[in-house]
């Protein structure tokens, strides 16, 4: 891994003024001049600095930061785009200037070090490249907190922390939800600054007010000569935003009031939905809110937030012509500036580590959910590993909305991105050939040791070896959103095709069901693919029937098998003939176990009477649509057509010793409605009969044909009912 030195003073001399250290830290880019390749001094940085080399970055006779190629050295308009401000452009108009997007750490003070030698750009070697990457691997892990107790402006305190520090600049970074109080939350906000500051009487009190935690990354420099920096607000924009409209309705309210004028309502910058939402915060401080009015389709949050922060400013304002009272803004403005309090907690970490911390304290927002995160944390990986611009954000957040916009449209289809995230992660594994165990994790923790893995920040176990051709990208994503409303549009020509998605469900080993869109990916969903998939999804289903039958409970043989049948459909890319055909292995020979647990007790197993009476009951249906909903969204029991517990006790122990096994049997056994069940409980075959004929399954209805029920018409139909699944479960 080379190691480069890149000048950030963009001068012939080196002049403190010329630094441009701030526009490599805002826009994660670090460039310099490169000489026309007729120059025989030509520096050749294109042709040098790759993608994974580390940069140090030096201020003057100071390497001050360091940083990682997240790209190879490229034209700086490969870089500059519209998100861009005018401050890279001034000096950057030249087309020989070369840029590297970079992962840029700024050094700690006691980190930074002398280095002698001038020059815009070189390589460094011996003892100064050794010293960049041991500083790389530690910043690269380095994580701090320091958490301080702050005032908007005046703080006697120690420490004397402020809001509204002289330079300070906040920014609500990109992978926050937009600003979205509501009038309630508004007016309980201002209700308890007025109680703190004049309490219910309103004689002045102005107790001390604490509203709660904000989170900052790390202070960045922006302008070393303004004193100007930087702070990303990780949690508190509502409150923030809320403060900054409230000081302009009352800055509009009492033009001459110098504390409020003396705020710097600029000091607040919105990257939330691709720069919308800077616009509107913008167009809101440009307005005399006072004289303005909004109609009931106004979509700008601020301007109607500013409005209702009017309407309940005058209404805490409003004051008795008889009282005595008087308002003093001067000294409201200062209560508001010295006396409400915050908790601010400033953390130097990563982007992971930060969500972690902001998951850990936060108490007064929404928490972030997996799929929150994995839209953050996506965004980080296609930023600092593909090479991504701040578009992917917007890129990632379509998929998200193209979700909802499915789910209006398609109610009866309903998913969300967790779903989705959970297909993708068999689709990940069977892929790239990973562990198995990987299968078994819960997608939340797939994806945080996934990214973890990627981007360097912990190696974890069965995440280490990661295909040499491993990738992520938002293309997969989106075709599985495809895939899942196409399945569920999809209409199945038979009643056994429709119900073996069901039957998957009802077996042991119901948490393969996402094998039919490891399937779907590989073949597709045009029409074709899906007469394949319900051959397929009826396949499996017959195998996970046959050995929720065989065994009692679930078997560690026929969850490997899933695994790396999933595998075999992409990783090792078999055909659909050859799909089916191991299946097909994998059942064979089976039928006579099966056979022989059909002719004995199945009651004693809950999965294997429901199952079996299910599809018992299935085979004797014809009404697709019908069936189905009889089958799988009606409350059923399991019937014994000659009661186990007979209404007369003296035949109880008869019955048991002529029946013996028989009575718990297929042969006596039958999917029946619960509200029916219970009205024939214990009773004899003659008066069962009458709601027998009732029922909406064909299978209890045929019963109907006996005029009696014995022992021999048990065994009648045992045979009748194991001949007709076996077929079914084994016979092509």
């Amino acid at each position: 891994m080379n190691v480069w030195k890149f000048s950030s003073r963009w001068s012939a001399d080196g002049n403190a003024d010329s630094s441009v250290l701030q526009i490599f830290r805002k826009y994660g880019i670090v460039f310099a001049y490169n000489i026309k390749p007729d120059d025989v001094s030509s520096l050749g940085i294109e042709n040098k600095v790759k993608e994974g080399d580390l940069i140090a970055v030096a201020d003057g006779f100071n390497i001050v930061a360091i940083s990682k190629a997240l790209s190879n050295a490229k034209s700086i308009g490969n870089f500059v785009q519209a998100h861009f401000e005018d401050d890279i452009k001034k000096y950057c108009g030249d087309d020989n200037v070369i840029a590297v997007k970079v992962k840029f750490v700024d050094l700690s003070e006691k980190d930074k070090f002398y280095y002698q030698k001038m020059g815009r750009f070189h390589g460094l070697h011996n003892e100064e490249r050794n010293k960049i990457h041991k500083l790389w691997e530690t910043q690269n892990k380095t994580f701090s907190i320091n958490a301080k107790t702050a005032t908007l402006k005046y703080n006697s305190q120690n420490g004397n922390a402020i809001i509204f520090e002289q330079g300070a600049k906040y920014t609500i970074p990109i992978y926050q939800r937009p600003y979205s109080w509501t009038e309630d939350q508004i007016k309980k906000f201002i209700s308890d600054i007025f109680l703190s500051y004049w309490g219910v009487d309103k004689k002045i009190i102005e107790e001390p007010m604490f509203i709660g935690t904000i989170q900052l990354s790390e202070k960045k420099l922006i302008d070393s000569k303004l004193g100007t920096f930087e702070q990303e607000v990780v949690d508190g924009q509502q409150r923030l935003s809320t403060f900054l409209i409230l000081i302009k309705v009352l800055s509009l309210k009492f033009p001459d009031c110098q504390e409020l004028k003396d705020i710097d309502l600029n000091c607040l910058k919105t990257r939330v939905n691709n720069g919308e939402q800077q616009t509107y915060f913008k167009d809101m401080l440009k307005i005399d809110i006072l004289n303005y009015q909004i109609n009931g389709e106004e979509t700008n949050i601020y301007l109607k937030n500013a409005i209702i922060t009017k309407n309940i400013l005058e209404e805490n304002l409003s004051i008795d012509d008889d009282s005595d009272i008087i308002f003093d803004i001067n000294d409201f403005s200062k209560h508001l500036l010295s006396n409400i309090y915050f908790v601010v907690i400033e953390t130097l970490a990563g982007l992971s580590k930060t969500l972690q911390i902001f998951n850990a304290i936060n108490t007064t927002g929404l928490d972030l959910n997996g799929s929150d995160i994995f839209k953050i944390r996506m965004y980080e990986y296609l930023r600092d590993k593909k090479n991504a611009d701040e578009n992917a954000f917007t890129e990632i957040s379509n998929l998200y909305q193209k979700i909802d916009i499915k789910n209006k449209e398609y109610p009866q289809y309903q998913t969300n991105m967790q779903q989705i995230l959970r297909i993708y992660q068999q689709i990940l594994i069977s892929k790239y050939n990973m562990s198995n165990v990987l299968f078994s994790f819960g997608t939340d923790t797939f994806f945080e040791r996934l990214f973890d893995t990627l981007l360097n920040i912990n190696q974890w176990e069965y995440y280490k070896n990661l295909h040499t051709d491993f990738n992520l990208n938002l293309e997969d994503i989106d075709k599985i959103i495809d895939i899942w409303y196409s399945w569920k549009a999809q209409n199945p020509e038979t009643l056994n095709q429709s119900c073996a998605i069901n039957f998957i469900w009802d077996s042991r080993y119901a948490k393969h069901w996402y094998s039919i869109f490891v399937f779907l990916y590989k073949f597709g969903i045009e029409k074709e693919s899906y007469n394949k998939l319900h051959d397929f999804t009826e396949k499996l289903s017959k195998l996970y029937i046959v050995f929720s039958v065989l065994h009692d409970k679930k078997i560690n043989e026929i969850d490997s098998f899933s695994y790396f049948l999933n595998k075999d459909i992409l990783y090792n890319n078999l055909t659909f003939e050859e799909i089916i055909k191991k299946i097909h292995e994998k059942i064979k020979g089976r039928n006579e176990a099966v056979e022989n647990i059909l002719k004995n007790n199945i009651f004693y197993n809950a999965k294997k009477k429901v199952l079996l009476c299910r599809l018992s009951a299935m085979l004797d249906e014809n009404n697709l649509i019908e069936a189905k909903t009889n089958l799988f969204n009606t409350s059923f029991d399991i019937e014994h057509i000659q009661a186990y517990n007979h209404q007369d006790e003296n035949q109880r122990k008869d019955i048991w010793e002529k029946w013996g096994q028989n009575i718990n049997s297929i042969g006596n056994l039958v999917m029946f409605e619960s509200s029916k069940n219970r009205s024939v409980s214990n009773k004899p075959f003659s008066e069962k009969k009458k709601e027998y004929d009732n029922s909406i399954y064909k299978s209890v209805k045929k019963l109907c044909e006996n005029n009696n029920w014995d022992l021999e018409d048990c065994l009648k139909r045992q045979e009748t009912e194991i001949k007709k699944l076996i077929n079914y479960l084994f016979i092509e």
